[in-house]
């Protein structure tokens, strides 16, 4: 089952810097597994096997090229989160002056 080791624990996430549970890194990114899953969770069970019987063949190529390939730069990271931001906050206002018309 999917959620199977979704309750196990790491003592220490290399994002966050906390101790994180196997489901939050399973679907950190959007609803997909964390980039590094695959390099925090292989001593505590056979976690590329886990997750190819539970993904795609596509999703499963995407974790397996985000995990060779290098984590984006800092300032990327965060010029991505304002960006995001950015859209969200655009899209309540939006949303806000759609109510305020009804």
């Amino acid at each position: 089952m999917l959620t199977d080791h979704d309750q196990d624990v790491i003592p220490r996430c290399r994002r966050l810097g906390q101790e994180m549970t196997f489901g939050y890194c399973r679907q950190e990114s959007q609803g997909k597994p964390c980039r590094w899953i695959l390099d925090c969770w292989w001593e505590r069970f056979d976690v590329r096997s886990f997750l190819q019987a539970h993904l795609s063949e596509d999703v499963m190529a995407q974790v397996e090229q985000v995990a060779a390939s290098p984590p984006p730069s800092k300032v990327l990271s965060l010029l991505d989160l304002v960006q995001q931001a950015r859209e969200r906050l655009a899209l309540a206002q939006r949303e806000d002056g759609d109510q305020d018309k009804a």
